[in-house]
């Protein structure tokens, strides 16, 4: 659990640096989420923070009021930071990820929260926030042009695609196969990483850096250069996704799309 949250902090503190060094023009910039802006990114961010915070504490609250508005919960945290500055959306984000982390730094590694899709170990749970501040972040990277440092935190959110595998299916109406899948990647120290069967017909090889944008849906995959081996590899590489909810349009090949897009931008993890 350590090693998670420390990760998890360290990916909170990078994508800060990054939002403080813009001028409050850009955070209102269009994102590549349609209809989002790079503020919107960040509240949405803050909001579903303050969200785990409720659920740790035992509050199922959130859960209840999604299930009422459906996708228009995750307009509650974009009506929020839209009335505040952008120094205040971030303050915002500060003051709640603290209390998360508090709240996560008591919990049992094994203790079941309940969350969107279904409950998750406090483990898997702290890996779906880093995910999530990733994925949004590099939605506030793209919004200006800029490119985010990849790092070895990336083997998380490379897992969670992994375990999250039978509910991609799912959520698309397919039955999963249960067919082994390997997956053998390199992180962005040089440093090989895998999981999964080493016997395994279906196989996907590359960075994961390239693997992990595919995995939250900020890329296609056929814009990287992963290698596909196996049927069910080549269905699951389509369908990939590490958060709960409706998998959307995700982003189109960059050959067949005039602009980004990521379809609809709701990301509950």
């Amino acid at each position: 659990m350590k090693e998670i949250l420390t990760d998890l902090k360290a990916e909170q503190e990078a994508l800060d640096r990054f939002l403080s060094s813009l001028s409050e023009p850009q955070w209102d910039l269009p994102s590549p989420a349609e209809g989002w802006t790079l503020r919107d990114s960040v509240s949405h961010i803050a909001h579903i923070d303050e969200v785990a915070v409720s659920l740790l504490r035992g509050d199922n609250s959130p859960l209840e009021e999604a299930a009422k508005v459906g996708f228009g919960f995750s307009n509650i945290g974009l009506q929020k930071g839209r009335l505040m500055k952008p120094s205040g959306v971030l303050i915002w984000w500060r003051e709640v990820r603290s209390v998360m982390m508090e709240e996560l730094s008591r919990c049992d590694p094994k203790k079941r929260i309940p969350w969107f899709a279904m409950p998750m170990g406090a483990r898997a749970f702290a890996t779906a926030r880093l995910m999530e501040t990733w994925a949004h972040g590099l939605d506030c990277f793209d919004t200006v042009g800029a490119l985010p440092e990849d790092t070895d935190r990336l083997r998380h959110i490379a897992l969670l695609a992994y375990m999250a595998r039978p509910y991609a299916y799912q959520v698309n109406g397919l039955q999963f196969p249960g067919t082994p899948l390997r997956l053998e990647l390199v992180l962005p120290s040089g440093m090989p990483w895998s999981q999964g069967e080493e016997n395994a017909r279906d196989r996907i090889k590359g960075k994961a850096s390239e693997f992990c944008r595919v995995a939250v849906r900020r890329r296609h995959w056929k814009d990287m250069s992963l290698e596909i081996e196996g049927n069910e590899a080549k269905r699951f590489i389509e369908i990939i996704q590490t958060y709960a909810g409706p998998p959307g349009s995700g982003r189109k090949a960059r050959a067949l799309r005039p602009s980004p897009s990521i379809g609809n931008p709701m990301v509950t993890e």
